[in-house]
């Protein structure tokens, strides 16, 4: 579900790709265990090459990265386009011959898988569209290994088609076919905005909306099996149950789940406290954080982005990077870290994207680069 403005805010969207080295983890010049040689937070635009197609400008897509590519999933996109400008070869012609008006495309939905090079700042459409679900909007994503999982999302109007099925590829297969996993057990809702978590050979679902009513419930898949399990669900008995919520973040620490802001179409929820939930005990809790001491807390937001490392010069502590989102009226630029050890907030105020963006995509690199990908601004 996208805010009251969205008539406004999505007639600036955008394609611009931004990097940032941050010193997160393992990678230096010679490709050996460092530091990067490049200077750390600070964001570079990444320029495609010049003979590389480009996907359209989008919002409400999902990003995930390994060693040598981040893969983009899906989108939204409202406004008609182009194909030309973009360097379409032709190839999509047929499957697209139903979604032209006088030239120009106009589907909102991006029925699409992307890869981005990083040696060779090339983009890559698999063609696999026949195969990709019809909710392209708020899915859940994760990468395990060579295994891309989507889950969950919302085709157009949003909340009238949601979904809660899980589709894979293999992102090393050159079609990148995608395969409608069959499942039993006890199914969560289909929603959309929701969050993942891969652990023990669970697949861990966190909230979402229907686009009416918003959940902060836990189900959780078992990928031996491929049974669903409800893990817990919020009726207002526990003491410290979150509030329903969509296009939150998690973090991990091999334990507890954090929930990180998300809210619904009239608020956003605040950093001070945090859900945590125990995967072991299967309870709730609030966990307090750490004010910055020059900057506080981030302010309260939704459709922000978030990734996770472990930091090795910290002892392996597990370390969420926030990134960017908006409240309903502001828009935010801005780059957070949450320590999962300490709970302390850091503000990188220096280090802030080049525009306040939100409903971006947000991947980071083996290496310890963290991509931002899309998004709308203002």
């Amino acid at each position: 579900m996208y805010s009251a403005g969205v008539g406004v805010f999505l007639r600036k969207l955008i394609h611009i790709l931004y990097a940032i080295a941050a010193r997160m983890c393992s990678s230096g010049p010679d490709g050996g265990p460092g530091v990067y040689a490049f200077r750390a937070f600070r964001f570079e635009r990444i320029k495609p090459s010049s003979t590389s197609r480009v996907p359209f400008p989008r919002s409400g897509h999902r990003i995930a990265a390994d060693t040598a590519n981040f893969y983009s999933f899906g989108g939204y996109n409202p406004l008609p386009r182009d194909y030309d400008r973009h360097g379409d070869d032709g190839e999509d012609a047929a499957e697209r011959e139903n979604g032209f008006l006088d030239g120009y495309w106009i589907q909102t939905l991006f029925q699409e898988l992307w890869k981005f090079n990083y040696a060779s700042a090339e983009w890559t459409r698999y063609s696999n569209g026949d195969t990709m679900p019809m909710e392209l909007a708020s899915n859940a994503l994760l990468l395990h290994k060579n295994i891309l999982m989507v889950y969950g999302g919302t085709g157009t109007p949003f909340g009238f088609r949601s979904s809660n099925q899980l589709y894979t590829c293999r992102v090393n297969d050159r079609e990148g076919l995608m395969v409608e996993v069959n499942t039993t057990g006890q199914h969560p809702l289909p929603l959309y905005g929701q969050a993942l978590i891969f652990y023990n050979d669970y697949l861990y679902t966190i909230g979402g909306t229907t686009g009416q009513a918003y959940t902060c419930d836990i189900h959780r898949l078992n990928l031996k099996s491929m049974n669903w399990e409800i893990v817990y669900i919020c009726n207002g008995h526990g003491e410290y149950e979150p509030k329903g919520r969509y296009r939150h973040e998690v973090g991990f620490d091999g334990r507890n789940i954090y929930v990180l802001g998300g809210g619904t179409v009239t608020e956003a929820f605040d950093f001070k406290y945090i859900p945590a939930f125990d995967v072991e005990d299967l309870i709730w809790r609030r966990q307090k954080t750490v004010k910055d001491s020059n900057k506080g807390y981030p302010q309260p937001r939704r459709c922000h982005g978030a990734v996770q490392v472990n930091v090795d010069d910290n002892g392996g502590a597990p370390q969420v990077f926030v990134i960017g989102g908006h409240d309903g009226v502001n828009i935010f630029d801005d780059l957070w870290r949450l320590d999962l050890r300490t709970f302390q907030w850091t503000c990188f105020d220096t280090c802030r994207l080049p525009r306040p963006m939100y409903f971006h995509a947000t991947a980071v690199s083996p290496q310890g680069r963290l991509y931002v990908f899309g998004g709308n601004y203002r």
